[in-house]
């Protein structure tokens, strides 16, 4: 062909091939003759196993290894399972592909894991039915605050200066660095509007929440209040059930359910706060890590705050429940 076509391209274009591949078979062709064009031993095709062995190697991957193979350890791996199967089962060997393709038949991935969580709020439903209702239709005759505590928060003080960003390479950050007291931020968001309202304090105890919800009072002083929190202690002891008595139903609390802090919109916002202001805070003291934090809340309510497009609804609530392993009633 290349004799007729008088180059590997034309050859190429005559064979309906790349010229890389009409290469390769003519240099082949150089080098060994005719021999050269037959094909190189492979392996050949993959091993059929039959499906009572494919059924048997699911059963045992869905299994702990560390109940009845390997004792201590706590998943398998291809190579556990080749090197283990031929131990248990009539085959004399398995390669580690053989065992991924058998997985993959199925879907089975047991190397991997994700965190679940056991539902043991009977009436999780109920409360977070009325909370979505609530963002779906927020009622006209107040305000709705999502309201919690974002405790801990870390003070840091980098003790030499960092590297300024520059072209191909990041802003670097001075590792060694000096620990001031942490604080505690608790904030309230405004569904309607997007604004926060937040103070700092040294401790989170039912003083500080109260002090907290008076300020809150104060700032709409006018206003009914529907105050979406979670099932902290300190939301409901004798003195705030005091406290909110004397409100007079002006104030209501909505608590979320158990193991339903999700639901609470002030969450979203503190991942916005760990993003844009804590993450690379460094400051001298915990009263300027106050201030820094203080002025990131200014900061939003001037240039950044607008109500969340929350998309989660009743009808999103009931596909999830009913697809957990474990439901609840509803």
């Amino acid at each position: 062909m290349l004799q007729l076509a008088n180059s590997v391209q034309a050859a190429a274009g005559i064979a309906n091939c790349a010229a890389s591949t009409a290469r390769k078979w003519y240099n082949r062709y150089l080098k060994d003759g005719i021999s050269g064009l037959k094909d190189l031993p492979r392996s050949g095709r993959p091993r059929v196993f039959k499906e009572k062995f494919k059924l048997q190697v699911i059963a045992i991957a869905c299994q702990k290894p560390a109940e009845t193979y390997l004792p201590g350890v706590t998943y398998w791996s291809l190579r556990d399972l080749a090197m283990m199967l031929p131990r248990l089962l009539d085959v004399e060997s398995i390669s580690t592909e053989s065992v991924r393709r058998i997985l993959r038949e199925h879907h089975l991935k047991p190397h991997r894991i994700e965190y679940y969580l056991t539902r043991t709020d009977p009436d999780f439903f109920r409360k977070a039915e009325r909370i979505l209702n609530i963002y779906q239709s927020p009622p006209k005759d107040g305000l709705v605050l999502s309201v919690d505590e974002r405790t801990a928060i870390q003070v840091l003080e980098r003790l030499y200066p960092g590297l300024p960003l520059k072209p191909g390479h990041p802003e670097k950050v001075e590792f060694h660095y000096k620990r001031h007291t942490p604080f505690s931020l608790i904030a309230g968001l405004c569904i309607q509007n997007g604004q926060v309202f937040g103070r700092c304090y040294q401790r989170h105890t039912q003083y500080q929440f109260l002090d907290f919800m008076q300020s809150m009072a104060e700032l709409y002083p006018d206003t009914r209040l529907y105050i979406i929190l979670d099932n902290l202690k300190t939301h409901k002891t004798k003195l705030v059930k005091n406290w909110l008595a004397e409100q007079k139903g002006r104030i209501e609390f909505i608590f979320t359910p158990f193991h339903g802090s999700w639901l609470n919109q002030i969450e979203i916002w503190f991942g916005i706060l760990e993003k844009k202001c804590l993450k690379r805070m460094d400051v001298s003291s915990t009263v300027a890590g106050q201030n820094h934090t203080l002025n990131f809340i200014d900061t939003w309510n001037s240039y950044y705050t607008k109500p969340f497009n929350w998309k989660f609804t009743v009808s999103d609530l009931k596909e999830m429940l009913s697809q957990e392993p474990i439901t609840l009633p509803i």
